[in-house]
């Protein structure tokens, strides 16, 4: 339990850190070690009134052999800036969220896979822009994130990148 407590006090630390880089590009480079996370939109270039799909994704080490099993994460977001407006599906074990506090600028999502997801998307929804610079309020906090089958706590091996990337899928 200990190591635990040092493992999410370490996560939250990074999770924390300075103010995040809010420059538009390509996903990143898989980390050689860890699980790295990460906010995406569709179109950064989109206009007011319009809507961006955002999307919270990981991607794991590409020395790791471990698979994600379970996840709790947070999107915040400054509500002045964007307005929720509904969750994509993700059709990859079990995911829920949360958007009781979207008004607030807040949603939680979690997801579990006993056999480990194949999709790296955590959390996939719609938002209507109400700012330009909507990107800027953009940060992701991950609570908890275990492995499949074993369901050891990841949660020390994992860092949030505060860039915001362009999503890999097509605009919509």
């Amino acid at each position: 339990m200990h190591l635990f407590r040092i493992g999410f006090a370490s996560l939250m630390l990074v999770a924390c850190q300075d103010a995040p880089a809010r420059s538009i590009g390509p996903t990143p480079p898989p980390p050689s070690q860890g699980i790295q996370a990460y906010v995406t939109v569709d179109n950064p270039d989109a206009a007011v009134g319009s809507t961006v799909r955002v999307r919270v994704e990981v991607q794991v080490g590409a020395n790791a052999t471990t698979k994600i099993g379970s996840y709790t994460g947070r999107l915040h977001f400054d509500p002045a800036k964007l307005s929720f407006k509904a969750e994509n599906a993700i059709n990859d074990g079990l995911r829920v969220a949360n958007a009781t506090g979207a008004a607030q600028g807040e949603i939680r999502f979690a997801g579990a896979s006993p056999n480990g997801f194949t999709t790296l998307v955590l959390y996939d929804g719609n938002f209507e822009i109400k700012s330009a610079d909507y990107r800027s309020s953009l940060t992701l906090t991950m609570e908890e994130l275990s492995a499949a089958l074993s369901l050891t706590n990841l949660s020390a091996q994992v860092s949030v990148n505060h860039q915001i990337f362009m999503s890999r899928v097509a605009n919509h």
